[in-house]
């Protein structure tokens, strides 16, 4: 399947799911765990902007979700600033904060690139629990979003129809020369500095860009879940969108949506064990359902292990298999070969 085939196959998707929470009745909790999808896939495809186009691994990503969180809450508590302009501020503040970090970093590679993110995620996670009287620390915010937002079903079409444009806009920037050219750099910077690309520049221009993304993903999430804490800038929330990221598939575009669907599902199916009588295998699954990480770093061992390419690449190596196993066979062509013998 060629890639433009496969965006409008995911296109279609997207459609179907813009259907369904239009039009059918789904409840509350499933338009809940739809918008927590929705949200979280927008995340993990700005991450992959850093990670599998730029080929840097970013520990601090919770940082710049975290700022697009509290912009809410504090614009509009401080500023008494709309619903609407609270959003945009998220996006313009991680994406400042993203684009200083981004000059921090600019000559960091690797191992070193991490450590450095992972620092400054730190920074702003340790001023925001201890700056009390701004954030709340440990207590956090109460975040409230307008009234005709207030229902799961109305939110969850809200967070559907923002996502589609920013996921729409993140393709068209992935598939731009600009885009190309970061790709360039990732595979041979030396090579791509000589033919005249700036990589300093571009490599800037795509932290930066994957940071307001994820502040438009956070600022989105804390009316969603209606509060805010300090947790959502701790590192450990940075490993949430590796963990999509990587078990998706970072070659794909698509692979990070793929890998938060399949994170939330996991995670809620497992996290509902906790309710539960049974016992299996002599374990009761009660006892488990409270470590669902447990799960998801199974997985992801296991992905990284047996098939880095992620979800994405075990269908693309199933749909090859599938495809030589039924391949037609030209009959002219086996004409002529046996004439030739």
């Amino acid at each position: 399947m060629s890639p433009r085939a496969r965006m409008i196959a995911l296109a279609c998707g997207w459609l179907a799911a813009v259907g369904v929470l239009a039009w059918v009745p789904i409840g509350a909790y499933p338009a809940t765990l739809a918008t927590e999808v929705i949200l979280l896939a927008l995340w993990a495809v700005s991450y992959n902007l850093v990670y599998g186009y730029m080929g840097e691994i970013s520990f601090g990503h919770a940082a710049y979700f975290g700022l697009g969180a509290f912009a809410v809450p504090l614009a509009a508590r401080d500023l008494g600033a709309p619903f609407a302009a609270g959003i945009v501020g998220g996006v313009l503040v991680a994406g400042a904060f993203a684009g200083l970090a981004s000059l921090i970093i600019r000559r960091t590679r690797g191992v070193y690139y991490a450590v450095l993110t992972f620092a400054l995620a730190e920074v702003v996670y340790v001023v925001a629990i201890k700056w009390t009287d701004f954030t709340g620390g440990d207590n956090g915010l109460p975040v409230g979003r307008p009234h005709a937002l207030a229902a799961p079903e109305n939110y969850a079409m809200f967070a559907l129809a923002v996502v589609t444009v920013a996921v729409l806009a993140l393709y068209r920037i992935v598939n731009s020369p600009a885009g190309r050219a970061v790709q360039a750099i990732r595979q041979n910077e030396r090579r791509a500095r000589q033919i005249g690309y700036n990589a300093a520049v571009y490599r800037a221009l795509t932290f930066t860009l994957s940071g307001a993304f994820s502040g438009l993903a956070g600022a989105l999430y804390s009316p969603f879940i209606q509060f805010v804490s300090p947790d959502v800038l701790f590192w450990t929330f940075s490993g949430q969108v590796i963990i999509m990221t990587v078990i998706g598939g970072a070659a794909a575009f698509y692979g990070p949506i793929v890998g938060a669907v399949l994170f939330v599902v996991v995670r809620d199916f497992i996290s509902s064990w906790s309710a539960s009588k049974a016992v299996f295998a002599g374990v009761q699954l009660s006892s488990l359902g409270e470590h669902w990480l447990l799960f998801m770093g199974l997985m992801f061992f296991l992905i990284i292990v047996f098939e880095p390419a992620g979800l994405v690449g075990i269908f693309a190596r199933f749909r090859r298999r599938w495809a030589a196993q039924y391949r037609t066979v030209d009959p002219h062509a086996v004409a002529k070969t046996d004439g030739r013998a």
